[in-house]
């Protein structure tokens, strides 16, 4: 009996709990369908649109989800669930960049770029799912790095700087 209150009292969720898993999950899922919709309608639409559009309505959303994280009396759920979001639209902004003006820099350059922009989000939000992301940028980053640039580096000294960065 003393087993079972433990286990009911701190380890298996009540309704309430359960209820605001499936709201912040909804949430969650919602704002990545709304994010992959935009790339998936840029990717259709490329030829259709001109450099102006893609870049201008790109950098609209990002601002605009940016305001609605800073200025929206919504909760800090909400808010860093649309701070993750804005986030990524930041990539999809360097991609199209890329796609545009065809700047020959090395693909190591964009994930930096987006890394680098997004990293004051993520230190004021400290937001798991945004911390993720920005650990995944940086992995993809240093790999790339290892790959096109640092052609000395060692198998070894890559990984032991990745698990050193991720253990950080």
């Amino acid at each position: 009996e003393t087993i079972q209150i433990i286990l009911e009292g701190h380890i298996y969720s009540n309704k309430q709990e359960w209820q605001k898993f499936v709201k912040l999950l909804l949430l969650t899922l919602g704002a990545g369908f709304c994010v992959a919709g935009i790339i998936f309608f840029f990717a259709y639409n490329w030829a259709d649109l001109h450099k102006f559009i893609k870049l201008g309505m790109v950098q609209v959303l990002i601002v605009a989800l940016a305001i609605i994280a800073v200025q929206s009396h919504l909760s800090k759920n909400l808010k860093n669930i649309t701070l993750t979001a804005a986030s990524v639209l930041v990539g999809v902004l360097f991609a199209v960049f890329g796609q545009i003006y065809q700047t020959g820099a090395n693909a190591y350059d964009f994930f930096l770029g987006w890394t680098m922009f997004i990293t004051i989000w993520v230190v004021v939000s400290n937001f798991a799912p945004l911390w993720l992301i920005y650990i995944a940028l940086t992995n993809t980053t240093l790999i790339l790095y290892a790959n096109q640039v640092a052609h000395h580096w060692s198998g070894v000294y890559l990984l032991t700087l990745l698990f050193a960065i991720n253990a950080i």
